[in-house]
């Protein structure tokens, strides 16, 4: 993936930076006094228990909230390999799930492009068992950066009940 591409929705906007390289999605800078992010191996990480197929909320918090065009949720293929560090080509092409700010030019303040301190999405999990990973991307309008978060999951088979599946 290259940078300096134009926004398809937004083509006035910035152009993007070039992502992290294919190895280092997890943790692109690290500290020499931090542990290596992109190490990856089947247990290395904390894994949080996921319901196959299931709303799920996901929340960001910011330190500081910036002009925004989306947020996108990618997976981890099914039958990935897991005790290799990530690639691209381990992820679905696609988003699972997108939320958009369609608002135009960024530097208008009626775009509306500045979500709350809190922001909170519900995106329908897509079927999976075992485990595997999230990759969530948040874009920033007026600028070429993205900012990565990561999610290893345990998928769990959803069970049928009225109670809501969503945390």
């Amino acid at each position: 993936m290259d940078g300096g591409l134009l926004d398809s929705i937004a083509p006035t906007d910035v152009q993007n930076a070039t992502p992290p390289k294919d190895g280092h999605i997890a943790g692109s800078s690290v500290r020499g006094d931090v542990p290596l992010l992109d190490e990856q191996t089947p247990t290395r990480w904390e894994k949080i228990r996921l319901r196959s197929g299931a709303k799920q909320n996901f929340k960001w918090e910011y330190s500081t909230v910036r002009l925004t065009r989306r947020w996108n949720y990618f997976i981890t293929r099914i039958g990935w390999n897991p005790s290799i560090p990530l690639t691209r080509a381990q992820f679905e092409l696609k988003p699972f799930c997108t939320i958009e700010h369609l608002g135009q030019p960024f530097w208008d303040p009626n775009a509306n492009l500045m979500p709350p301190k809190l922001t909170v999405h519900t995106c329908e999990l897509p079927k999976r068992s075992g485990y595997h990973i999230i990759l969530a991307v948040w874009e920033v309008a007026n600028s070429p950066m993205a900012f990565y978060q990561i999610i290893d999951a345990t998928f769990e088979e959803r069970k049928s009940s009225s109670a809501s599946d969503s945390d």
